[in-house]
Parts: structure tokens; sequence; C-alpha cells
């Protein structure tokens, strides 16, 4: 079984690599052909109703490697203040624990499979309890034997203020 799924690889990535450049491509040709790989990308969202700190909210942390080929893990990383359990879901699927490492701060995704761009890999954070205001980094990788693209990616959201709220003065002048 081993050994089939070797020669399968092999067999994909020479023909990826073949498809890559073009057959009368002169050297300058082909190195444009290269370099016009779509970067990853990662789209990080409030989908809660609500985007005041300390107030419970989803998150949805969506990446599209885009490689022509890649084969390995995927791999997020969570900002301070925000932590993955087994209530989080991957792609419609709960997690495993196995796949939360770093006390929840990442998320693991092993064995990917990311054939000409067509993958995508949604997180969704269910229920969190959105932490102090301010600007968080949320970072998502193909940590992975890839062709065709830059891999790492990074979105931010952005976490509103409480407002303040003013006790009334004391009705009855006591």
């Amino acid at each position: 079984m081993k050994k089939t799924w070797t020669i399968l690889m092999m067999g994909m990535l020479t023909l990826v690599m073949a498809l890559s450049v073009p057959l009368s491509a002169s050297a300058e040709e082909a190195g444009k052909a290269t370099t016009n790989a779509k970067p990853a990308a990662l789209y990080a969202k409030i989908t809660g109703a609500s985007k005041q700190e300390w107030s419970f909210s989803d998150i949805e942390l969506t990446y599209s490697p885009n490689s022509v080929l890649s084969l390995g893990a995927v791999e997020f990383t969570l900002p301070k203040g925000f932590q993955a359990t087994t209530k989080d879901i991957m792609n419609g699927k709960a997690l495993k624990d196995s796949y939360i490492l770093n006390n929840g701060q990442t998320v693991r995704i092993p064995l990917r499979l990311d054939l000409l761009g067509i993958s995508k890999y949604t997180l969704k954070l269910s229920h969190k309890v959105l932490p102090a205001a301010g600007t968080y980094t949320f970072r998502a990788e193909n940590r992975a034997i890839s062709i065709g693209s830059t891999f790492y990616a990074e979105d931010t959201i952005d976490i509103n203020t409480r407002p303040v709220v003013v006790t009334p003065p004391d009705p009855c002048g006591c």
C-alpha cells in the first residue's frame, strides 16, 4: 500500500511539474510562468452577533493555500486571547484532540492534499468570549511539500470596546 501511494504521488508531482511550464517557453518566460501563482489567502471574520470585547461570538477563518500541488499539514495559529477546543469545527466536523496544540493556540490538520489550488479549509471557533478591544492577527500556513504558492497567509479582526454605561443620578436624593 505504501509503495502504491508513493508511486501515485510521484506521478501526480511529475504531471503537475510538466503542466506548470509551457513547452515552447524560454527560460525567461518559464520564470514568469512560475511567479504568477496566486498567494495563499486567509479570511478572518466575526460571524456572531457581537463584535464587542467580553461578549460571546463566533469567529470564522477560511484558508486557501492556492498551491499547484501540496501534501502535508494545514496549520492555524490563533492570537493570544483565543483558544481552540473540541467544540470548534473544521470543514463541518468537530476538531479532534490530536489537532489542538500549544494549549489551543495552534490547530494542525494533518495529511491534507491540495491539487491545483481547489482546497479550502474553514475553521469555525464557536461561542468564544472575545478578549479586550484591539486588533488580533490570525495566521494559516500549509506545512507541506508544495509547489506554486507562498503557503502562508494572515488576516486581522478588530474587536470593539464596550460602551461605557453611565449610572443615573440618585432619583430620590437620599
